[in-house]
């Protein structure tokens, strides 16, 4: 791919120096914010907007600051693709994603086209391609790497354990999962990118509890407890600048509850994760609850796990304008 594919054929006339790339950059760091906060429903638009402005910026860029503006319009639409994906529209996910790995690779952005990777792999597994996930989180892997970022890697060691956990594949799911502690601690408390910077402590716990929700869920109830403990935490560590992120931890709290046998507790915290999720333009939202859905039918005689599952049926059935 040559470098006149990633431009526009309209220079402007005037040459964009480093301000101006600082203001792209700003403006994703903003719009990402409104992501975690709000959904990719409510800034989706504002993001395509940008990336013409980008692209526009990187026709008319010298060699100063071109190298840069690459990583800054590629990251732009991993953005895009995110909030396309957050919003159901997962074809203009990938598409985003090809342009956006295109652009870091030809910047030499390593550690951007690894987290590129990571989110195509979420995408396979978010719809139950597994195997898809691993090639790309594997891809990931090389290019964190190549540029030694040890953030990267632990992101990466996170998902596949994710991955392989949803395969009923307990051992190398546990295994990641610990290497994924190792990484992210020996990675320490560096200033990380904007994309990355969503992948604190919180997160790993987070994680430690989804893959333990993910493995009770397939046979072996035992590693409820461990997730219960473990996103507990997470959702008492997530401010409202990540509240997407706390509507998925509450849900799969309460489906560890459920699977743990305290149904009254699952049913509240349960309930408290619908509520969190109707405030958010996400239609990703309603995807991660249908599991906990599933488990609530399972326990239909109790009062209030039946009022669960209604809710989330009402939920999931309710339009939803992104």
């Amino acid at each position: 791919m040559t470098e006149a594919e990633f431009t526009v054929r309209r220079a402007r006339p005037d040459r964009p120096g480093p301000p101006d790339v600082e203001q792209l950059e700003a403006q994703t760091r903003a719009l990402r914010a409104v992501d975690y906060t709000a959904g990719g429903g409510m800034c989706r638009d504002a993001v395509l907007v940008r990336i013409h402005r980008g692209h526009e910026l990187l026709g008319a860029a010298t060699d100063a600051v071109r190298t840069r503006l690459f990583s800054a319009v590629a990251d732009l639409h991993n953005l895009a693709a995110w909030t396309s994906f957050d919003s159901g529209h997962s074809g203009a996910a990938h598409h985003h994603l090809d342009l956006a790995l295109a652009l870091a690779e030809h910047g030499g952005n390593d550690e951007l086209a690894a987290n590129i990777r990571y989110r195509r792999g979420r995408i396979h597994l978010h719809h139950g391609a597994a195997d898809e996930a691993l090639a790309q989180f594997q891809h990931g892997r090389l290019a964190a790497r190549r540029c030694g970022s040890g953030l990267a890697a632990s992101i990466l060691s996170a998902n596949q354990a994710w991955a392989y956990a949803g395969k009923g594949d307990e051992q190398l799911a546990l295994a990641l999962l610990g290497r994924a502690a190792d990484e992210f601690e020996a990675a320490g408390p560096a200033d990380p990118p904007d994309w990355a910077r969503f992948f604190t402590e919180t997160d790993v716990a987070a994680m430690t509890g989804t893959v333990r929700t993910e493995l009770a869920q397939r046979g072996r109830p035992r590693h409820a407890r461990t997730a219960i403990a473990a996103l507990t935490e997470a959702v008492a560590r997530y401010g409202p600048e990540m509240a997407r992120s706390r509507a998925f931890c509450l849900a799969m709290l309460a489906h560890a509850h459920l699977i743990d046998g305290d149904l009254e507790r699952g049913a509240r915290i349960g309930t408290e994760a619908v509520d969190a999720a109707e405030m958010l333009k996400s239609v990703r939202t309603k995807d991660r609850l249908r599991p906990l859905k599933l488990e609530a039918e399972k326990h239909l005689g109790h009062p209030a796990v039946r009022t669960l599952a209604e809710h989330i049926t009402a939920y999931i059935l309710s339009p939803t304008h992104v």
